[in-house]
């Protein structure tokens, strides 16, 4: 996997923008192609603070501060299946008062469009119903070796995909360890995590290893993680 990460900010609120691109191996191949697919996945997400429209330097009860936020998901994979999903999320969320570091969580509504090319003809746009996400991210700095940072996000049901079938809760964690090399000014990171994707793209854990439409539902996974990561 190969990310990138851009993180901005201004007297509003900040910026952030991540795109990923993944290679699978020949267990996850290509339309037509004994090996691995490629994949690509990006989002855009604005958070706008509410102390800084208001002018509200007190915090907010449990929260450092508080934001209105919106977000746009874009990508593609060159399966059979050929996903490409396009994703629109609005909510809030809150810092909450770590002493070092950050961490947020929030709540969105969500509205997701895909493609299934598994789907009988005419029906491969599939239009899913929103539903509700719950997301958290964090970092938080431990002493003399690095940061503890990750994501957690979980979508609600939202409505039947391409085969008719009714989705299930999606649960999407990733945690890693980062170490600092060369001293914690360095900007260098490398470290190890684990990724576990449960009910993927919606669809049941219940039905992982079975055969839907000619192809074979994977709708778990744990993944482990090495990563670097240089902070300009």
């Amino acid at each position: 996997m190969l990310n990138f990460t851009h993180v901005s900010g201004d007297k509003l609120g900040t910026n952030l923008f991540v795109i990923d691109f993944l290679k699978s191996d020949k267990n996850d191949p290509a339309n037509g192609s004994e090996a691995g697919a490629t994949e690509w996945y990006g989002f855009y997400k604005r958070s706008f603070s509410l102390s800084a429209l208001t002018g509200n330097k007190g915090g907010y009860g449990f929260a450092k501060d508080l934001y209105l936020t919106g977000r746009v998901d874009l990508g593609a994979k060159n399966t059979q299946f050929a996903p490409a999903p396009a994703k629109l999320r609005v909510g809030m969320s809150a810092d909450l008062p770590v002493k070092a570091g950050f961490w947020n969580v929030g709540l969105e509504v969500y509205k997701e469009q895909n493609n299934n090319s598994l789907a009988s003809a005419g029906k491969r746009a599939v239009d899913f119903d929103p539903t509700l996400a719950l997301t958290s991210s964090w970092s938080i700095p431990v002493a003399g070796l690095g940061s503890f940072d990750g994501f957690l996000d979980v979508v609600g049901p939202k409505g039947k995909d391409g085969f008719g079938n009714e989705t299930a809760t999606e649960v999407l964690l990733r945690a890693t360890m980062m170490f600092d090399i060369a001293g914690p000014k360095s900007g260098l990171q490398a470290g190890v995590g684990v990724e576990y994707w449960g009910n993927k793209f919606g669809c049941d854990n219940s039905k992982n290893g079975t055969t839907t439409g000619g192809i074979t539902n994977t709708c778990k996974s744990v993944s482990p993680i090495l990563l670097a990561t240089y902070k300009f």
